[in-house]
């Protein structure tokens, strides 16, 4: 340490060489240019990469892969650029680089959150449990994924909010949107309705929305109705669900509800609200 430190103090003092400052400034454009070449060169070959893979899933992978290559290429070529420039106004690499060594063991235990972000951010990419453009709750936060690095997860949430997330503070993560979707209807009709009835009029609407061309090529499956789920107070509510492409369902979800409403109406079944009955004690008047 005390010959780096006497390194740089003898160079700051002595007089400053041009050549070496229009050296590093040239060295300093080529770098950009390098830079962005390579991340060009990296942007390509994905490009042309995920325009053969016709599966979606597999798309959102290798984009999430691109973006983490981009971030790993960037840092290994500017650790190169700053290694050079050093070089180039005489300061000796290797004390610097064997000093890194001794004081990489001394901060060890400071730099022990880094190594859990990067270890946990290559376990999440190389299992595949999210990318970028997946819909998913990391702990409390639920939205988009929209960058993934070695370090950190950014999510931006339904109403805007960006969401940073350190990977090593990652407990559970839920994918809503990996492989395919399940929206779930609960559907209340009132006690006096024959279940069997609003069953097989789900299960027509069911049909109704697959063969529809707007939405056919987001159900991946027949409309599963599961029967009569749950006693309410006011309702019996009988469940069903429609299997969809991933991030689809919302849209589908919210043309079968409106389906159920208006064929419902159609049919005089009741879509039943919260009531209170009230009884009146003979001889008295309600106040």
């Amino acid at each position: 340490m005390d010959e780096i430190i006497k390194q740089l103090i003898s160079h700051h003092t002595s007089k400053i060489d041009l050549f070496l400052v229009a050296k590093s400034i040239f060295e300093f454009i080529i770098f950009i240019i390098i830079l962005r070449l390579v991340n060009k060169g990296l942007y390509l070959f994905f490009d042309k990469l995920i325009s053969k893979i016709q599966d979606n899933e597999t798309r959102k992978h290798y984009y999430t892969l691109r973006q983490l290559g981009v971030y790993i290429v960037d840092a290994i070529v500017i650790l190169f650029f700053v290694t050079n420039i050093l070089e180039n106004f005489g300061i000796n690499m290797k004390p610097i680089l064997a000093t890194a060594g001794v004081l990489g063991v001394a901060v060890g235990f400071g730099a022990k959150k880094i190594v859990e972000d990067i270890f946990t951010g290559l376990s999440i990419i190389l299992t595949g449990q999210i990318r970028v453009g997946d819909y998913v709750t990391i702990n409390d936060s639920t939205g988009t994924v929209e960058k993934f690095t070695l370090t950190m997860i950014i999510i931006r949430t339904f109403n805007g909010d960006v969401h940073y997330m350190r990977n090593g503070q990652i407990d559970t993560i839920i994918n809503q949107t990996k492989d395919f979707s399940y929206p779930l209807f609960n559907v209340s009709v009132a006690y006096k309705t024959d279940v069997t009835h609003v069953m097989h009029v789900l299960k027509e609407l069911g049909k109704e929305i697959r063969e529809n061309p707007e939405y056919s090529n987001y159900i991946l499956s027949d409309i599963e109705v599961f029967g009569l789920n749950e006693f309410q107070d006011s309702a019996i509510v009988i469940q069903c669900r429609i299997k969809t492409t991933p991030q689809e369902q919302w849209m589908v979800k919210r043309k079968f509800n409106q389906m159920i409403k208006e064929r419902f109406e159609k049919e005089g079944i009741e879509i039943p609200f919260p009531q209170i009955v009230v009884n009146k004690p003979e001889g008295q008047e309600l106040q």
